[in-house]
């Protein structure tokens, strides 16, 4: 039994955190995950995470998943439509118009991108069982896509209402995952994974924003940070093997539209996740020895 006990796989799981464009970051886990030929159980995105995800979820390789960075990503015109009826309603002018179905931001180019990258693609058709993390708009509940269509799930995961309006997903209304659930840990420890990979990013730095959407973003950031923590100790608290986090650290705060940045988030992911190679590899190898 314990020759048998030492040979036993253990299920893998792989969460991707929220972090808007520095969850590019993230391909470098998944070209090691590729180089070390590990068998991965479940995915769990958040996000900038769920689209990560999302994309070596359909079988892109890692070459793939860069290109479709600069592609998409690296495109400033996805976000830079502005509803002008809703701004006009926010400074109280004529004309203006705001309610839980209104964005700042027209999302009309973001739905093309997602259309073009993800086709019509179900959540449950793809090769690993996927979970696509998301926010009811009206009750804050934390809401897991688990079936439906691939580019609504990403999309709404990411909605980061009021700049992105939500989306309609079988009644409700949905918006970013960051809201609820920014490294859902949770979900792969209720799934009863062995060994759980996670990915989150850091930005250090006292350097001031500048404009609205920057200073938007931090102030999304921080409340991101403190909820990320505790459900990470709880997550710590609840495993019963292990758990292994990648943290990325950003020495500037990172923007939706910090889209010459793209080489570097890259490359700070390959150094990160690096420095973890080792510890992955132990883990999976090493269970259940250590039990």
């Amino acid at each position: 039994m314990a020759a048998e006990n030492q040979t036993k796989k253990p299920k893998v799981a792989v969460v991707i955190g929220s972090g808007g464009m520095k969850a590019l970051a993230s391909i470098a886990l998944f070209e090691f995950i590729d180089e070390a030929k590990i068998d991965v159980d479940l995915l769990v995105g958040c996000s900038g995470g769920s689209g990560i995800a999302a994309s070596w979820a359909m079988g892109n390789d890692t070459t793939k998943m860069t290109e479709q960075a600069y592609k998409y990503w690296g495109n400033r015109k996805l976000l830079t439509r502005t509803d002008y009826r809703s701004l006009l309603s926010i400074a109280g002018l004529p004309f203006g118009r705001f309610d839980k179905t209104c964005g700042l931001i027209k999302p009309d180019l973001a739905h093309l991108a997602y259309q073009e990258m993800y086709g019509d693609i179900r959540i449950e058709d793809l090769r690993i069982p996927t979970l696509i993390q998301t926010t009811d708009l009206l009750s804050g509940q934390p809401v897991l896509l688990e079936s439906g269509l691939l580019r609504d799930a990403v999309y709404a995961s990411g909605a980061l209402f009021p700049l992105l309006p939500p989306i309609s997903i079988d009644g409700r209304l949905l918006i970013d995952g960051v809201y609820s659930a920014p490294l859902p840990v949770m979900e792969a420890v209720s799934r009863d994974m062995d060994v759980v990979i996670a990915i989150t990013y850091e930005e250090r730095t006292t350097r001031e924003s500048r404009g609205f959407f920057s200073y938007f973003m931090r102030s999304v950031g921080y409340s991101q940070q403190w909820l990320q923590r505790n459900q990470m100790a709880l997550s710590v608290d609840l495993h019963h093997h292990e758990i292994v986090f990648i943290n990325v650290v950003f020495d500037k705060f990172i923007s939706l539209r910090s889209t010459r940045r793209i080489p570097e988030i890259l490359e700070l992911g390959k150094k990160a996740v690096g420095q973890k190679k080792d510890e992955i590899i132990a883990a999976i190898k090493n269970f259940p020895a250590d039990n």
